[in-house]
This record gives C-alpha cells, structure tokens and sequence, in this order.
C-alpha cells in the first residue's frame, strides 16, 4: 500500500510523462494523455484523502463511495463522470 508521499511522487512522475507529450495539436498521443490524466487523478484524490480525510484508497474501485464518505460529494460525482469515459 502507497502512503501519501508515494502517491504525490507517482502523480509528479506521470505529470512530467504529460508534460513530454503535451502539447499534442496533432492528437497523435489523446489516448495517452486520457489514461495518464485519468492516473494523475487517481494518485492526487488519494494524497487527498489521506491528508484531509486520515483515509486509504489506493484503488479507483470504490472511490466514489469513499468520497461520498468523507464528505467530498462533489469530488465523487467529477470522478463518476470522469470514470465513465
């Protein structure tokens, strides 16, 4: 299991992947820039819930039930929606 700091150093490492394909006018990497995006999600509501919270979750499974818990109603639903694509 990831603590904080590991999810803050794996959101930094995608970060600067994003960074090495971005910009991308031609739209030759969307599909990686949405998985790595979607990733860099994962990792900072986990800081976020670890800080904030005092919660665990290092799995998008179960997320918007976590969430829902700990009061971030709002950050549930964008996740859902996200999680959708």
């Amino acid at each position: 299991m990831m603590n904080a700091d590991g999810h803050k150093r794996k959101a930094q490492e995608i970060e600067n992947s994003l960074q090495e394909l971005l910009p991308d006018p031609d739209g030759k990497h969307v599909v990686a820039v949405v998985e790595l995006t979607y990733g860099l999600l994962q990792h900072m509501i986990a800081v976020g819930m670890e800080t904030k919270y005092g919660r665990h979750v290092d799995s998008h499974v179960g997320l918007p039930r976590e969430l829902r818990k700990a009061g971030a109603v709002d950050i549930a639903e964008i996740f859902i929606r996200i999680d959708s694509f």
